[in-house]
């Protein structure tokens, strides 16, 4: 996990040149989660200014693999240059802090303000020991803001009402066990 913050102040600290480009609305893909109407891929900056909080959205393999469409906005070199620095002190642990997380831990992240990401694993080859993660999204009433342009990933910015990812089929599971199934 790495601070937005923190690596904001540092890339204009080193770069104040290139941090200007974080600011600027890139092409993410979508992978398939593409709303009715919509493109197969969003133009959203890695960070935003909103109401006097810094908030980020940054999947660098998202914003590659969106120019694989003719329409997306190509990354100019300085955009390639600013995402090269944002990622290296993302993964500069002087930034970042690494965490194991064992059985029955919980782990709060606020997806905004704290970049995450997960480590390779090996996972166990018996249904019973193999890892399980769920996903919760929790979106609170008294939310802080979020930047309009936001609403091209979640389809509302309206706190208690963000819609973030909705299945295909329009319906929620959260499995018990790790193989999908149910306890019992």
């Amino acid at each position: 996990m790495v601070s937005t913050g923190a690596v904001w102040n540092e890339v204009r600290r080193r770069r104040p040149d290139l941090a200007a480009q974080l600011l600027q609305p890139l092409a993410t893909d979508r992978r398939g989660e593409v709303p009715p109407g919509q493109l197969p891929y969003f133009n959203i900056p890695v960070l935003n200014w909103y109401e006097g909080q810094l908030s980020g959205i940054y999947h660098r393999s998202y914003i590659t693999s969106a120019q694989r469409f003719d329409d997306a906005p190509r990354l100019s070199a300085a955009q390639t240059e600013a995402l090269d620095l944002f990622d290296a002190l993302c993964n500069d642990p002087a930034f970042h802090f690494l965490m194991t997380l064992q059985r029955g831990d919980i782990q709060l992240v606020h997806n905004h303000a704290l970049l995450h990401d997960r480590t390779a694993f090996t996972d166990w080859p018996e249904p019973e020991r193999r890892r399980h993660l769920l996903r919760l999204w929790l979106a609170p009433l008294d939310a802080r803001p979020l930047p309009p342009v936001y609403a091209q990933r979640y389809g509302s910015v309206t706190p208690g009402a963000r819609g973030g990812v909705q299945p295909k089929n329009g319906r929620l599971v959260a499995p018990l066990t790790a193989d999908g199934g149910t306890v019992g």
